[in-house]
């Protein structure tokens, strides 16, 4: 179970120091990273939160297609981990 929560921390570690995932979308991922007793039973909504990280694209809504994940994205999911605590 630890492990998409370890994955996590390190993707998000990741996206923030070494692509575009901005501090004020980083801060309450790591925080679903660093508490997982808080989210057992929705692992399943953390490796969406993981695979969504891991795309993480500030210009996915760019162009006629989308190909990643943006902001309102990750947004969601964390909105959805919350609302199923």
């Amino acid at each position: 179970m630890n492990q998409i929560f370890t994955e996590l921390e390190q993707a998000t570690t990741d996206q923030f120091e070494n692509g575009e995932l901005p501090k004020w979308l980083a801060d309450p991922v790591m925080n679903v990273a660093r508490n997982p007793a808080l989210y057992e039973g929705k692992e399943y909504l953390v490796e969406i939160l993981l695979d969504q990280i891991r795309e993480y694209d500030v210009y996915a809504e760019a162009g006629c297609c989308k190909w990643a994940y943006d902001h309102e994205d990750i947004a969601r999911t964390l909105r959805w981990l919350e609302e199923k605590r």
